[in-house]
């Protein structure tokens, strides 16, 4: 029998608690077993409950849920952390505190079901031998992704750190860059080597997001924190990652990039 994840919601605003509890019901994969409107009763419901995760509004009044993350923390069992917010910027207070995941108000379903994936991937992780893991440096694997129906809306990476497989969706994914032979993929705060084509990728990630600005780059539209123009189609992108990365687009590239920043304007 499959035992779904037991979750509790800790949102300020009743109607914002009740849809996302009717999407996770529809997921089939998660049972709300409590709800909370501030801190300090979520809190208790967690420490009483022993829930497999918390969604958590970042923006609680009083003591927010960056504070309240770090209590629950302390619990003998603390649940996976799912962060709600209406303000992208604090999606990196999310990474800080190592969320699983975060997910921007108004909530979207397909969102929602990427999270509990991310959620399933931590609670109940396969066990990958190394047959499995070696194959993520298959080119090939790819190909299996694209024919995978709803898995594929997550890009399996390798974490070396921790010696496991991370899931990534594509709106984590801050750019795509090849060099030394491997395909790095960049979230805000890390860095993935792998050996898909970047061809692939671009394929895999879509035109709405992403844009390809060099032959070795590919650039989430909303991870830009600058772009420098310093001269006639001569344009220098900062991405807003740990490490500032910085990216020098072809001339095909800018001419792509001045299109889009055109439409933004």
């Amino acid at each position: 029998m499959w035992i779904r994840i037991r979750a509790v919601i800790i949102e300020d605003e009743p109607l914002a608690a009740q849809y996302l509890a009717t999407l996770l019901d529809e997921t089939y994969q998660v049972e709300v077993v409590g709800t909370a409107t501030d801190s300090e009763t979520g809190l208790q419901l967690c420490g009483d409950l022993r829930p497999d995760a918390a969604f958590v509004d970042i923006n609680l009044p009083g003591k927010d849920g960056v504070s309240l993350a770090t209590q629950l923390a302390m619990l003998p069992q603390p649940p996976r952390l799912v962060f709600t917010t209406g303000n992208a910027s604090r999606a990196t207070d999310a990474f800080r505190l190592e969320a699983v995941d975060y997910l921007l108000k108004p909530l979207d379903p397909d969102q929602v079901n990427e999270s509990i994936q991310r959620l399933l991937a931590h609670l109940r992780p396969f066990e990958a031998d190394s047959r499995s893991i070696n194959a993520l440096d298959d080119p090939k694997t790819f190909e299996k992704l694209r024919s995978a129906g709803a898995s594929s809306e997550l890009l399996p990476v390798k974490d070396t750190d921790r010696d496991r497989i991370r899931l990534l969706a594509r709106r984590e994914i801050a750019a795509v860059l090849r060099r030394d032979r491997r395909t790095w993929i960049h979230t805000v705060r890390e860095e993935f080597a792998t050996y898909y084509p970047i061809a692939d990728l671009m394929s895999w990630l879509g035109t709405e997001l992403f844009i390809q600005i060099a032959r070795h780059a590919v650039v989430n539209l909303q991870a830009i924190e600058q772009v420098i123009h310093y001269g006639d189609r001569l344009y220098r992108v900062r991405l807003r990652d740990r490490a500032n990365t910085e990216i020098t687009a072809s001339r095909t590239g800018a001419t792509r990039l001045a299109a889009v920043l055109k439409v933004q304007r």
